[in-house]
């Protein structure tokens, strides 16, 4: 199975290596070429344009920022250079609208369309650990879950076109009301004088444990908020998984809050891995919907 990926970024890169790994004949592309470097320099074949990579591909897989990026990358030779029968997998998440749309276009190319994104973070794409949410057509996922299987752990036929990111969508607006009520209670923690080393023995033994205040307790004593989910991408599901609740006529009651929370955070500093929230209680006027009163 020759597989070309494009979109090398923080999630995109470790996941291409992870097929290197596996076995697979693997050809990148990236806008910024020297993102290609490294995995060429272990063995990947580094495309000169979107075209060549899919003219040489039986499965072509995407990892980009938002819809509109996926759209600019098919549109921009994907479409074009792709085989008859080759098979796209979408790790990106752009939402079932998008979805829908390049999924129609891919079926009239007599191309399959399969939306796969994506959780676990930068750690679940380094160690292969993903769980990775899959729409679209059963026979065409049976053929590359050996493909799957080796970026993710777990990896669920969530159902027809645009069941994946559907799927996403409910689980990151999960995470992102998570991260945002554990950001808060670690900072009202300090507020309230509780020591850390208390919070942290009590928190994860608590109904108040999940993964995202597991991660936040690790990193927030030493302020390691390395760049990795960003705040731009976290702001970006939120608004996908609003505007999907406000397409079905589902009334949100946390969503539009965590949303504008992450929005402003984003606004200071885009490319701050998510975790970042957790700054923007420093002061009282630039915590997120913090009010004057004193």
């Amino acid at each position: 199975m020759r597989v070309g990926f494009v979109g090398l970024g923080v999630m995109g890169a470790p996941m291409a290596e992870n097929l290197l790994h596996a076995g697979f004949e693997v050809q990148v592309y990236n806008r910024t070429p020297r993102h290609m470097e490294p995995l060429a320099a272990a063995g990947a074949y580094a495309a000169g344009s979107l075209h060549e990579l899919a003219a040489n591909a039986d499965v072509v897989a995407i990892m980009v920022t938002d819809g509109s990026a996926v759209q600019a990358v098919c549109a921009g030779g994907l479409f074009d250079g792709a085989q008859p029968g080759a098979i796209f997998v979408d790790f990106s998440t752009i939402g079932p609208t998008a979805t829908a749309g390049l999924a129609a276009e891919a079926a009239r190319r007599r191309l399959t369309w399969l939306d796969a994104p994506v959780t676990g973070g930068d750690v679940g794409a380094r160690e292969a650990t993903l769980t990775i949410m899959v729409g679209g057509d059963a026979d065409a996922f049976a053929a590359v879950r050996p493909l799957l299987a080796a970026v993710g752990q777990r990896i669920v036929h969530a159902g027809p076109s645009g069941a994946g990111q559907s799927l996403k969508l409910v689980a990151n607006l999960v995470s992102g009301l998570n991260l945002l009520a554990a950001a808060e209670g670690v900072r009202l923690a300090e507020a309230a004088g509780i020591a850390f080393d208390v919070l942290a023995e009590v928190l994860p033994a608590s109904s108040a444990r999940s993964f995202e205040v597991d991660k936040l307790l690790s990193r927030w004593p030493t302020r390691a908020l390395a760049p990795g989910f960003s705040l731009a991408n976290r702001t970006k599901d939120l608004r996908l998984a609003l505007e999907m609740a406000e397409g079905l006529g589902f009334p949100t009651v946390l969503a539009a809050a965590a949303h504008s929370a992450f929005a402003r955070a984003a606004a200071k500093d885009a490319d701050a891995d998510e975790t970042s929230i957790a700054r923007y209680w420093d002061g009282v006027d630039s915590a997120p919907g913090a009010s004057n009163r004193r």
